[in-house]
Formats: C-alpha cells, structure tokens, sequence
C-alpha cells in the first residue's frame, strides 16, 4: 500500500476489521482453482484458509449492462463477484479499491469465466449484500489514476487472437472499431432485437478498421441505459470488460462513456 491507498478507518459500507493486504494476488487465485473454472461444467469449491485478494473495482453496474455483479483486478488479473443486490456502484464505483475476505465463499465457474460468490442451485451464485458488506473493506476514496483502470489496447485481431482466455475478465478497448450494422437507427440493445423471448440482451458484431470481423461481440443487455443508443457510425474506440462464454469472447461496454467516436 502507499499514501493513496490508506484504509478508511469507520467508513460505512462494509467491514474495516478485515486485514487491509491480500493474501494472494488474483492471478494466483485463478491458477489455484483453476480446475473448477476453466470447465463448461460450471463447477465450483470453496476457498479454504486466509483468502484476501485486494484489487481496484474496473466495472460495475451504474449503467445496468452489468447486472448484480463487480469486476474486481490487480496487477496480476481480474475475477467476477457476484452479489445479489442492485446499484452496487454506489459504495464500490470504478476506481475504489478493496480488500476481499474470500475465505468460505465459493470459486468456480460460469461458463469457464471465473467467478467469486456463494452456492446457488448447486452452482456459483451471488452472495447475499449481507454476506458482502461482511467480505469487503474499502479502501480509501475511488481514484482514477491506479493502473488497473488503463485497459489493455486491442487493434486488431492477432492481437486479439494473443489473449489467453483465462485471463477473462479483462479491460479493453477494441481501437478503430465499426459497427457493421450501423446506419443511424439501430440501437445497441432495443427489446425488439432479441434473438428469443428468453433472453434478455442483444450481441451486435464488430469490425476491426482492416475490415476483419473481431471475436468478440458487443453483448449488451435490454435494460442498460445505453441499451436504445444508435449505433456509432464510423471509426470508434471502444472500451469494456472482456469475458468469455465457454470459448467465446464478448464485450461488455460498461457505460456509454466507454464509446467514444473518432473524427
């Protein structure tokens, strides 16, 4: 920790008797228990002794394209943690920095990308906001200058295709991008676009500026806030966390800050 980064003794969301240092980083973790996330089985195990990870929060749900969950990194990584409650970004908004006590929660997998919560229907879940205000200790005030929050720039698809799946989740920005179905009326995310009744987002293809398709699709969810934005025409940059679905790769743009049009 450095001068930036003292803890905030009384604050009033979550639990300041957790030790203000990690245990191990969140590469480390992932490696750990990989066997139960990189799996389409959706397996899961529990973190037994110390756990604490630290980590800066680089997505969050203020927009709604992320739902009940944080994008939690560190140097080393980034893992999802899930939990059941809305409006999370109101005491961990992108750019503050926690310490995690994961010790008892569950680790596994949905759909190989790795995930941090409690059990639900015999898979990992979202931990009750009761159990999370009693994991996390948040650590001084939100800053936008930690190097977590720089995203990975992606160009085009070699590099791309360089990116170890395992490293989900992970922010980037996808640099001179186009929307190939862009013509000023259609929208990222409008309910009419579904694919299924059942679902509840749509995926709109991405060109990289050389004209090759990128590998990751926008995936978008009807309810953000962004969801009825036309798509940008043009060369843009794009900036989002990168998951995976099973060896899938998809972009969830945290707000719609994260686009930005080139001139």
């Amino acid at each position: 920790m450095n001068d930036f980064d003292t803890p905030v003794t009384g604050n009033a969301f979550g639990n300041n008797s957790i030790e203000p240092e990690r245990t191990i980083s969140i590469a480390n973790l992932k490696e750990k228990y990989d066997g139960f996330i990189d799996t389409s089985a959706d397996t899961y195990t529990t973190m037994e002794g110390k756990t604490r990870i630290e980590g800066v929060i680089v997505g969050d749900d203020e927009s709604g394209n992320i739902y009940k969950q944080l994008v939690v990194a560190d140097e080393t990584g980034a893992i999802i943690v899930g939990v059941n409650n809305t409006g999370l970004y109101a005491a961990c908004p992108v750019g503050q920095k926690v310490v995690i006590n994961c010790e008892g929660l569950q680790i596994g997998s949905y759909r190989k990308l790795a995930q941090i919560g409690t059990t639900y229907e015999g898979k990992v879940g979202r931990m009750p906001e009761y159990e999370w205000k009693q994991r996390v200790r948040i650590i001084n005030k939100p800053q936008m200058f930690y190097e977590e929050l720089k995203p990975l720039e992606i160009s085009n698809a070699t590099e791309l295709a360089a990116i170890d799946m395992k490293r989900a989740p992970l922010l980037v920005t996808l640099k001179n991008v186009k929307f190939p179905e862009a013509n000023g009326k259609v929208a990222f995310a409008p309910e009419s676009d579904i694919a299924s009744p059942t679902l509840s987002f749509v995926e709109r293809n991405i060109n990289f500026a050389d004209g090759t398709a990128c590998k990751a699709v926008a995936h978008t969810s009807i309810y953000a806030n962004f969801s009825k934005d036309v798509l940008p025409e043009g060369n843009t940059n794009v900036t989002g966390i990168l998951t995976r679905y099973n060896n899938n790769w998809q972009l969830l743009i945290r707000t719609s800050a994260d686009i930005k049009q080139n001139n």
